[in-house]
Formats: structure tokens, C-alpha cells, sequence
């Protein structure tokens, strides 16, 4: 066992939610830790079924309360020091019974206050889809908050930017940056529980009629202009969705690939009339 608790969200996509949750069994991510939580979104009598027959502890609410708002709630629940952030469709492709230090080590550089952020989306296999790669790759000149992305596309980014991003001198296979140069993500992600509490919490539950689901858009414009240390190894996660949930969201989401296309999508997804469809779905 090792000090961490693992905090899981979920909203429908029951396939995905399976399929991931059996790459952490079969990958004996629910072996080191007793403490395993998952919260759902719009929770439902399968939902349940499925965290009991996984032995997670279960929470959950009748609608959409918002990725920020579930992550707070799970984290002042947790029971560890350290926080494993994961979501329903994030796979482990790695054998943590075969190795586990990139977990460890991502602990001690926490432990050490050396390091804030430790990242685990794998840059081998990131999965899709990676909005860094859709977005930043081509035009790192212009999201320079979000240069530390490239090492999904550079086998040696430190080596093309090395005023912004270098090998951490303990540890040599973690990349680091700042929250300068690496956005505020919710894919997987490695904290000290108080850290984030003390510095994220407020801004999980902070009031935004526009992007309750995506606190990054709170967050980023804060972010982006301190100094918080991040860093990142190989990778552990893929990102892999399976199924949408239920007719209705899959209608609704239908139309995004042809309106990221046309450049609307960061457009329309904002509106009212959209969000308040996302929250009864």
C-alpha cells in the first residue's frame, strides 16, 4: 500500500467506466491503496452496481453538479496525503505490479515540496482525443502557457526550449515546467491533498454560468501567471471513450466533430441554452 487516494469521476458511459476500471484491476491499481473513491454524476442504480463491484466508495448527485465542484467533494473525503485525479475515461496501460516508481517517485518529488503537479496522460499513448496535439502542435509560438504539451510531440522538448522546460536534477526521467508554460488540466493527475484545497478549492466551486463543467476555464487565466511546479515522467493513462451515455447525450454530442471543423465549437459551447442542455442530460 502507498499513501494515496484515488478520486474518480463518472458521468454515464458505463462501458468506458468498466473498461477503465478493469485496466486498474488488471493492472493492480486497486491494490495499492484502501482508500478509492468515485463520484457520479447524475449517480443511477448501475452506477452503484458497478462501484460496489469494483469496491469503490460511491457518492454521487441527481444532476451535473460540475467536474470541479466533484473533484473538491471527493478530495476533502480523501483519507491519504496524496491525490491520484482520474476520470472514467482514462485507462492504465501500465503493470504497476511490474513497476510501480513512477508512482513513487511522483510522491516523493511531492513530498519533498520539490514538485505541486505531477501528470500522468502517457506520451507514448495519449489517446484521443489530445487537445494539445489538435491545438497547440503548429502553433507553439502562440500557447506559450501550454508549451510543456509539446512532449507529447518531442522525444527532448527540454532540449528545444530549454529556458522553459528541463529535466528535474533528482529524478532525470521527469520533465518540469511551471504553470507558466503548462496549462491547468484535469486528466490525470498526482497532488499533495492540502495543496490542492488550499490552492485549487475555492476555484472548483467558483461560479462561472458559462463553463461549469470545465473548471480549467476558471482556472487557466489565474494559473497561467504563477509559479507552480510541474512535472511529468513517461506516463501511466490513455485516453480511451468508449460510449457517450445514454441517446440523449450521444445526440447532443453528435454535431462536435463538424463544429470543432468549422471553428465553432469553442464558440457555441459557452451559451446558456447549451450548458443548460449539458446539465439535464
Amino acid at each position: 500500500m502507498i499513501p494515496i487516494s484515488l478520486l474518480i469521476l463518472s458521468w454515464q458511459s458505463h462501458q468506458t467506466l468498466i473498461a477503465t476500471l478493469e485496466s486498474y484491476r488488471e493492472n493492480g491499481l486497486l491494490d495499492i491503496t484502501d482508500d478509492k473513491l468515485i463520484f457520479f454524476q447524475q449517480m443511477s442504480a448501475k452506477d452503484i452496481r458497478i462501484a460496489k463491484r469494483y469496491g469503490l466508495q460511491y457518492y454521487g448527485a441527481g444532476h451535473n453538479i460540475g467536474i470541479g465542484a466533484a473533484y473538491r467533494f471527493l478530495a476533502e473525503r480523501a483519507r491519504h496525503p496524496y491525490i491520484l485525479y482520474l476520470q472514467n475515461d482514462f485507462r492504465l496501460i501500465h503493470d504497476l505490479r511490474q513497476d510501480i516508481s513512477e508512482l513513487t517517485d511522483g510522491i516523493d518529488l511531492l513530498s519533498r515540496y520539490d514538485i505541486d503537479v505531477v501528470l500522468y496522460r502517457s506520451r507514448s499513448r495519449p489517446g484521443e482525443p489530445n487537445w494539445a496535439t489538435d491545438n497547440v502542435r503548429g502553433n507553439e509560438q502562440a500557447w506559450q502557457s501550454h508549451l510543456f504539451n509539446s512532449l507529447y510531440w518531442l522525444d527532448h522538448p527540454e532540449q528545444v526550449y530549454p529556458d522553459k522546460i528541463q529535466r528535474n536534477t533528482d529524478k532525470p526521467q521527469f520533465l518540469q515546467t511551471t504553470a507558466r508554460h503548462m496549462n491547468y488540466t484535469d486528466n490525470p493527475a498526482l497532488y499533495r491533498r492540502d495543496w490542492l484545497l488550499a490552492t485549487l478549492g475555492d476555484y472548483f466551486t467558483a461560479n462561472d454560468p458559462h463553463d461549469i463543467t470545465w473548471p480549467e476555464r476558471v482556472i487557466q487565466p489565474w494559473w497561467q501567471t504563477q509559479d507552480f511546479r510541474i512535472a511529468q515522467a513517461e506516463g501511466l493513462f490513455e485516453h480511451v471513450r468508449l460510449d457517450r451515455g445514454d441517446w440523449r447525450r450521444k445526440l447532443l454530442m453528435w454535431p462536435v466533430p463538424l463544429l470543432k471543423a468549422t471553428g465553432l465549437y469553442d464558440r457555441l459551447r459557452t451559451l446558456p441554452v447549451v450548458q443548460s442542455l449539458k446539465d439535464k442530460l
